[in-house]
């Protein structure tokens, strides 16, 4: 049924994007004095729009209300200092604009877990498939979205629970002169996993970050995330994050890099993610 499910929210996904950018792409025979005048102010604040929708938080990635001007396509590692243990994840963050203002995208990749003592394990990771729309507002925007865990992960070597989530969430982003403002908060749905494993508890997020343009290239993500217990006898996981990111030539692609740090004793000891990701 896992299987079904994730075939059939991928192949929605992938319609309405074909739809999408067949609406967008000009008719080969329309003259170039064809396309309307845009005023100039109005031309440069949909510019400053697009280069902040390219600056993007590092643990809240889909609950934000940036959508991206086109598509993002990022290769990505994740590194977790466990108290019981180590986490490595590589693999590919895909995004794209569905719409002016709808993002759609999945998140997936290969995990290693080296628990203390107990053997070493990897495989599939679980795939995350979300949506999200924006709404216009006067002094930000504002969205809201749902995510889907599709159960990939093999439940027997510990790399997943074996059980489909459902996280819904909205988001605020204000671009202001200098900096933006993010703000999100959701509830997760948590799959009960099987025995002996603890039973599952629903989840709350909540989050805040500055994003500090120090450059049209470089920007500095300042990033707190809160999950409460996902399982009984677990803690809340509340992070702090410190990232950068730099745009290559052109803001097509670029580098990000931060650290995690950890506010709670149900976060990880210590977080490293990497990515490299082009945007078109």
């Amino acid at each position: 049924m896992a299987r079904l499910t994730t075939t059939s929210i991928l192949a929605v996904l992938l319609a309405f994007a074909s739809c999408a950018a067949a609406d967008d792409m000009p008719s080969p025979g329309d003259p170039a004095d064809a396309v309307p005048a845009v005023p100039t102010a109005r031309l440069e604040a949909e510019t400053q729009t697009i280069d902040r929708g390219r600056r993007r938080l590092f643990q809240r990635f889909v609950e934000d209300a940036a959508i991206v001007p086109g598509a993002w396509i990022e290769a990505q590692y994740n590194f977790e200092d466990l108290p019981d243990g180590s986490l490595h994840f590589v693999g590919p963050l895909i995004a794209f604009k569905v719409d002016r203002d709808l993002e759609a995208g999945m998140r997936f990749g290969y995990v290693f877990i080296n628990p203390d003592g107990a053997p070493r394990a990897s495989g599939v990771s679980d795939i995350d498939l979300y949506a999200k729309y924006r709404f216009k507002g006067t002094h930000g925007r504002f969205a809201a979205g749902a995510l889907y865990k599709a159960p990939t992960a093999d439940e027997g070597k510990l790399l997943g629970t074996g059980k489909s989530d459902l996280e819904i969430f909205g988001a605020y982003r204000a671009d202001l002169e200098a900096v933006t403002l993010v703000a999100n908060a959701g509830i997760r749905l948590n799959g009960d996993p099987s025995p002996p494993r603890q039973p599952a508890k629903d989840s709350y997020l909540a989050g805040g970050a500055v994003l500090l343009p120090a450059t049209p290239s470089l920007t500095f993500v300042v990033e707190a995330t809160l999950e409460s217990k996902r399982a009984a006898g677990a803690s809340d996981d509340v992070r702090l994050t410190l990232g950068m990111e730099v745009l290559g030539h052109g803001g097509k692609g670029g580098f990000r890099g931060a650290f995690g740090l950890p506010l709670s004793n149900g976060a990880p000891d210590g977080q490293l993610l990497l990515g490299a990701f082009y945007t078109y």
